[in-house]
């Protein structure tokens, strides 16, 4: 897909940036992502894939604007509450580029409809908070050959990584580094816990350049991505660090 002039004036920040060419640029705009969740992670993370030229898009949440929402999903105002939020996250994507194509599913992913969009070269990015939905994010994108990007906040605290288990035989995937349900009791639900509205900012962000770094596998300019790496960020010490993680060979989904 060849950019116009438009375009080329639209992205011309990150074109100048040294490594970035507009063959990058172009792929980007090739790039197909499912982004599951539209909430403090899936705000953000929608709103700079769909700013960078991302081309095509899709967003699935099957929840509505909540009070509780606004003070980090940043989607959404005050006039939003009550409204589907995978519509009303689209919406504001294609404010931002309606270059892109956007679609919005306003449902919640299970098998059946992960078995129907899931498919070998899809990004899918998981920001949800449901320990259930990110095993089946997991579980799909190994069988279909397709990357996972998982993202988690909880408190003043994020966690990410990035698995392509099905692609790459000696990559982990999620399970190895969460082997069962309990494991993902680290990962707890914010109405449970609580946020600060800028943690989901961060993460979310640092998840957007993830699956920009995904989409342009194995020529981009952008260093190493986080296969086999677990981030994880604390806020409160200003903390940061990345530790190696290895695929188990007694794991469920993606072992033997």
């Amino acid at each position: 897909m060849a950019l116009n002039d438009d375009d080329l004036t639209r992205y011309a920040r990150q074109l100048i940036l040294s490594g970035v060419t507009e063959a990058h640029q172009e792929k980007l705009a090739e790039t197909s992502v499912l982004v599951v969740g539209a909430g403090g992670l899936g705000a953000p993370l929608l709103l700079y894939l769909a700013a960078a030229g991302v081309g095509h898009i899709t967003i699935m949440d099957g929840d509505q604007v909540e009070l509780t929402n606004l003070n980090r999903q940043v989607c959404f105002a005050t006039d939003d509450l009550g409204q589907p939020k995978a519509s009303t996250a689209a919406a504001m994507a294609r404010r931002i580029n309606p270059s892109v194509v956007i679609t919005a599913r306003d449902e919640w992913l299970d098998d059946e409809r992960a078995d129907q969009i899931i498919s070998s070269g899809l990004i899918v990015a998981d920001a949800t908070d449901r320990a259930e939905t990110r095993l089946r994010i997991n579980r799909f994108c190994h069988q279909k050959k397709a990357t996972m990007v998982f993202g988690g906040a909880s408190r003043m605290e994020g966690q990410l990584s990035s698995f392509r288990s099905g692609v790459d035989q000696d990559s982990p995937c999620f399970t190895c580094i969460f082997p069962d349900i309990s494991a993902t009791s680290q990962l707890p639900r914010c109405s449970e816990v609580g946020i600060l509205g800028p943690i989901t900012g961060v993460i979310g962000s640092l998840m957007a350049m993830e699956v920009i770094r995904q989409s342009l596998i194995p020529d981009q300019p952008f260093g190493s991505d986080l296969c086999g790496k677990l981030m994880l960020y604390e806020e409160r010490d200003h903390f940061m660090q990345t530790i190696t993680v290895k695929k188990r060979p007694d794991c469920p989904v993606c072992g033997g």
